[in-house]
């Protein structure tokens, strides 16, 4: 971080700033710097800002807390990302209240952002269970990245069941990234980051409390496309998710389960509120426009292919685990180099994976 970056930091760093207090200081005097030099009574000044704030960010310019922050992240492989920055992902900088810092473990993609949050509650039913593997394993198999909380219940199931399909995941926390919560999802949090992001608004070493999973779940909210409610109780965290989804004009959609289960009333409630009923994955994912576009940019891909190429490609399509080119020469009655380049025409035109051990597979 430059010096001006390094103020806007350590500024943000000051004891639950919160954005709107933050830009009302940036609106009064311009940029961090001078809010940095200011007074403390011409910080008071600023509505919002008291006592002990005005302290806290008096004590900013000599602290060294952003500086052992950036190191300590540096050690740990974790990038901090202000809101500023051009990398800032554009959904999340169009919030009312965004993030003003991320740190983020793992790698953002583009493909990203055309993500289905999928969310719920912690004490998952068989039900919940049974439908939630259903909904998480059809997008991931069609490369759409599944976005939770790695909350206990829901969320831990919709990540690993994304993981287990090869597919991109996405963890926003209500704690800081060196804080393993729930203990027990320690191994799947290093995994996400390896196969997606961990990402958190939080100072790395903060513990979560009843105030930060709130500002977790606008967080899931505003990144993804679209939210899925597998099972939720009313007034429950992942209700409190499709409230910002529906403030921030996304797509909640919501499993109807039964009236006598605890732990449906909540997505029964969205449903008969407004929220779109999710029958089947197929359902949910006909209402998505912008899958039917993706879907249908995949089938013109497909218009040129010679009969070869076709044939390859729908044999590969029929194993989810993917077919080696021995496998298909000799399902197609064909001498193995007469597919050599067939195969590198499909996977040039993005339609087809390479995988380790030579084995094809369909990419989406």
């Amino acid at each position: 971080m430059n010096e001006k970056e390094l103020s806007l930091f350590r500024l943000i760093l000051s004891t639950d700033i919160g954005s709107i207090r933050f830009f009302r200081l940036l609106d009064t005097f311009g940029d961090a710097e001078s809010i940095l030099k200011a007074e403390k009574k011409h910080l008071i000044s600023v509505d919002g800002i008291g006592s002990v704030l005005s302290e806290s960010i008096l004590n900013a310019k000599t602290s060294r807390k952003a500086e052992r922050e950036l190191e300590v992240a540096e050690k740990n492989n974790i990038s901090i990302m202000l809101y500023n920055s051009k990398n800032y992902p554009k959904s999340l900088k169009e919030l009312p209240a965004k993030p003003l810092v991320l740190y983020i473990k793992g790698t953002i993609l583009d493909k990203d952002f055309d993500s289905i949050s999928i969310v719920g509650s912690r004490k998952i039913s068989n039900y919940g269970k049974t439908v939630t593997s259903e909904f998480a394993s059809y997008f991931a198999k069609k490369e759409i990245t599944i976005v939770s909380g790695l909350a206990r219940g829901v969320d831990t199931l919709a990540h690993i069941t994304a993981l287990e399909n090869k597919s991109r995941t996405i963890a926003v926390l209500g704690n800081g990234l060196l804080v393993n919560y729930p203990p027990e999802n320690k191994k799947l949090q290093e995994l996400i980051s390896q196969n997606g992001a961990v990402i958190s608004e939080f100072p790395l070493n903060q513990l979560p409390d009843k105030g930060t999973f709130p500002r977790r779940n606008r967080i899931i909210a505003g990144f993804s496309r679209a939210t899925l409610l597998t099972e939720a109780g009313i007034g429950s965290g992942a209700t409190i998710t499709a409230r910002f989804c529906a403030e921030y004009g996304k797509d909640v959609f919501a499993i109807p389960g039964s009236i006598y289960s605890k732990v449906s009333k909540g997505t029964n409630d969205l449903i008969q509120n407004g929220a779109y009923m999710a029958l089947s994955p197929e359902n949910m994912s006909d209402q998505l426009d912008w899958i039917l576009k993706k879907e249908i940019k995949t089938q013109r891909n497909i218009s040129g292919l010679e009969k070869l190429d076709l044939a390859i490609l729908n044999l590969i399509e029929s194993e989810s685990e993917g077919l080696p080119s021995d496998v298909i020469a000799e399902k197609l009655s064909v001498n193995i180099s007469e597919i050599a380049t067939p195969l590198l025409r499909l996977e040039i035109t993005g339609l087809i994976k390479n995988t380790p051990g030579q084995t094809y597979i369909r990419k989406y």
